[in-house]
């Protein structure tokens, strides 16, 4: 949600003016935007982990270097979905609705509420596109069987693609005017 306000707030606030004219490319705005949050992304998994270590007793069985390197993959994935909406966002309100809506459909077909096979096959295809359905079976992975971060290479490319992908679109919908 934030990734998604972060153009769009510049825009109003007649802060992208600004951001115009410095000689930084279109893809150097778009890595510069989602940096602090990635920032943000690890400050905010290291407090629930260890609020899950600590008074709930829950077991780490791997390697927290391996999840912090997944982690960070995952965080600038879904952080370019968010850059993408807040180039297609006009107001503010837009950008959260457009959060909420591409955030629900991860949060239900992920298979974080609802087990993942009990799902009918077109949601299950539809939920391979999500970076939160691949990171939840690292995290299972590495919290709960100890898996090594090789062991889950499958779950990780699907990530550094969409990162891309979502990099790209926004780059590409990011325009240096004010029209």
């Amino acid at each position: 949600m934030f990734a998604s306000i972060a153009i769009v707030r510049e825009r109003d606030q007649r802060n992208l003016e600004l951001l115009i004219t410095t000689p930084i490319t279109s893809l150097e705005l778009m890595l510069g935007k989602i940096l602090p949050y990635i920032g943000i992304g690890y400050m905010q998994v290291e407090i629930i982990l260890a609020l899950g270590h600590l008074p709930f007793d829950v077991p780490i069985r791997g390697s927290l270097i391996h999840l912090s390197m997944a982690l960070g993959v995952f965080v600038a994935a879904t952080l370019t979905l968010g850059l993408v909406v807040s180039t297609l966002a006009q107001t503010l309100f837009q950008a959260f609705q457009l959060t909420c809506i591409s955030f629900l459909p991860q949060l239900l077909l992920s298979g974080y509420m609802f087990p993942f096979e009990g799902m009918l096959r077109a949601a299950q295809y539809l939920a391979e596109v999500f970076p939160l359905t691949h990171f939840l079976r690292i995290a299972r992975g590495i919290i709960l069987r100890g898996a090594a971060l090789p062991e889950l290479a499958a779950e990780i490319w699907p990530l550094y693609v969409f990162f891309v992908v979502m990099l790209a679109v926004a780059a590409l919908r990011f325009r240096k005017r004010l029209d």
